[in-house]
């Protein structure tokens, strides 16, 4: 078999080369020259030497050029599905020879936005099945918070993109967005990002995309915003003074006192109160109802006797009835359920705001504002009554005992927590506890009527 044939078209002559490995000749490729001789001198060369890259000063050896041919011909030639065509590509992904590709009909080419959305729909998700069905914890308070910043964020910058043509360069454009554009802190960032990461981390997986385009995509990082913390004269003036509701006057002094999260406290049931402590077994969540703590484990957190007692007459209000299952922040038209949350919250920052202001100045907008303005910049928030537990007790007690309280895990989260601490150690935690926080309460006469 000749290595080579020629043929003229126009008045240049073209040539193809015989592929040993398909036992056919490769496609007509232009030798440049209008001389019949000439052409063949040229096509010697090419067998020689390679063949010319176009563009460029470099050959390429003949072997590799039939490689190639003998690979677009079975392509050409073959009976492939949706499969086959998927591995093609994610072959060409991995070698960095192609960023993005769809193919025809593939889960793939499904709507990036839509996909992402029904990712995220607690009741159909097969990605929040798996991990349920695996033992982890999954709360329908995640998935709508991933739905959100899909629709904030993932929906207006990628609208009318596909599944499957996403490259890591669009992520991190996206993410450059998020920071410039958005102006929004690096954690508030990495959330976003998970928001998208996660369902393409198990796309990939699932062999729904032939790879994973966050593969190896970096997370912003920097300092969190901390959360201020009040001083005990504050405490003791905010809890004296009068509170419109007087469940979200206990359930602020019980945070203050024990540490609780704002969906702990919500929780607490009067089966949950002991003689010495209460015993955090649940959270509450609006979308979840009561689910496990935060950490996914109980833990018992000592409870001064004159909160106690208050937790169990304010229990005792409850108008839909009690029980050992009765909610101690209860709803006044849901036995089922406790207070909403903006009953525990909202009234702390009228009470802050009736620290800086009196009567008459809180009928005057501008003070008013700049008395919010005040407490923002200071940050403090009904989580800041965490950081005041753990604070107060990091002054007081080792940093490991203060830990069972406050649920945490990791030392290095709870010296975030307790950093204001001059590192006082002495006592044990239910006294110390009672100690240093018994003597802010404004129980036994001391405090106000509630208006």
């Amino acid at each position: 078999m000749r290595r080579f044939s020629l043929y003229r078209r126009g008045r240049i002559w073209y040539a193809q080369l015989y592929n040993p490995k398909t036992r056919r000749y490769t496609s007509g490729r232009s030798t440049g020259e209008s001389s019949r001789n000439e052409a063949s001198l040229v096509v010697a060369g090419w067998l020689f030497d390679g063949i010319p890259k176009p563009w460029s000063n470099k050959r390429r050896a003949v072997e590799e050029t039939f490689d190639v041919d003998t690979i677009l011909t079975g392509i050409r030639s073959a009976a492939l599905n949706g499969t086959d065509t998927e591995r093609i590509v994610s072959v060409l992904k991995d070698r960095e020879l192609l960023e993005t590709a769809v193919v025809k009909g593939s889960q793939g080419s499904e709507d990036l936005v839509v996909f992402l959305e029904r990712f995220w729909t607690f009741d159909s998700s097969p990605y929040v099945r798996e991990k349920l069905a695996h033992g982890h914890r999954m709360g329908r308070r995640h998935c709508y918070d991933m739905s959100m910043w899909t629709r904030v964020y993932w929906k207006p910058f990628f609208a009318g993109r596909k599944l499957g043509n996403l490259s890591k360069a669009d992520l991190k454009s996206f993410s450059l967005w998020l920071a410039e554009s958005k102006n929004l802190k690096p954690k508030t960032i990495n959330n976003v990002l998970a928001a998208g990461t996660v369902a393409l981390r198990w796309a990939a997986e699932n062999e729904l995309i032939g790879s994973n385009p966050a593969a190896g995509l970096v997370k912003f990082s920097g300092t969190a915003a901390k959360r201020g913390v009040l001083t005990e004269q504050e405490v003791q003036r905010l809890f004296a003074q009068p509170w419109a509701e007087e469940r979200a006057w206990l359930g602020n002094i019980l945070a203050m006192s024990t540490g609780l999260r704002a969906g702990e406290v919500l929780a607490v049931q009067i089966r949950d109160i002991d003689a010495d402590r209460l015993h955090v077994r649940h959270s509450w969540s609006n979308l979840d109802g009561l689910k496990a703590p935060k950490t996914g484990e109980e833990r018992d957190v000592p409870l001064i006797g004159s909160v106690r007692e208050a937790l169990l007459a304010l229990a005792k209000k409850n108008p839909q009835g009690v029980g050992p299952m009765t909610f101690v922040f209860w709803s006044s038209t849901q036995a089922d359920r406790p207070m909403d949350f903006h009953f525990l919250l909202d009234p702390l920052k009228d009470a802050l705001l009736k620290l800086r202001l009196n009567e008459k100045d809180l009928k005057e907008p501008g003070k008013v504002q700049r008395a919010r303005e005040y407490w923002t910049a200071r940050a403090v928030v009904f989580h800041s009554w965490r950081h005041y537990f753990a604070a107060r007790m990091a002054d007081q007690v080792e940093a490991r005992k203060a830990m069972l309280a406050t649920g945490h895990r990791d030392k290095v989260v709870f010296d975030a927590y307790a950093d204001h601490s001059t590192e006082k150690i002495f006592g044990e935690v239910r006294a110390i506890a009672a100690e240093t926080f018994g003597r802010l309460l404004p129980f036994g006469g001391k405090r106000k009527d509630t208006a």
